[in-house]
């Protein structure tokens, strides 16, 4: 009878060691945290600070008046770009060039 107390006892305390145990075991073989939801998102288009010789500085007033991308920027009057980041109109050419051999 002593015997078969001294093992179910045995079995119990090892029993109880597994289950306080066992975060650290189940943690390691699985995340508890379940993935992250995956959203489908259409490219970025790209933007004008893509273009050689336009900085942060050009970029954020080209973005202001409304040629922030590539393609607006391609489509724009030089005129129109040279206002808009206070530039010659030979430099603004040159980024619209530049802007249509990207698109």
């Amino acid at each position: 009878m002593k015997k078969l107390a001294k093992a179910i006892g045995f079995i119990g305390g090892s029993l109880a060691v597994v289950w306080a145990m066992r975060d650290r075991f189940i943690s390691v073989a699985t995340s508890r945290e379940p993935e992250p939801p995956t959203f489908r998102t259409s490219e970025p288009k790209p933007t004008v600070d893509t273009i050689d010789g336009i900085g942060p500085v050009f970029a954020e007033r080209l973005t202001a008046a409304g040629l922030g991308d590539l393609e607006r920027l391609a489509s724009a009057s030089p005129d129109q770009v040279a206002e808009a980041a206070s530039v010659s109109v030979a430099r603004a050419k040159k980024w619209i060039d530049l802007a249509q051999q990207s698109d």
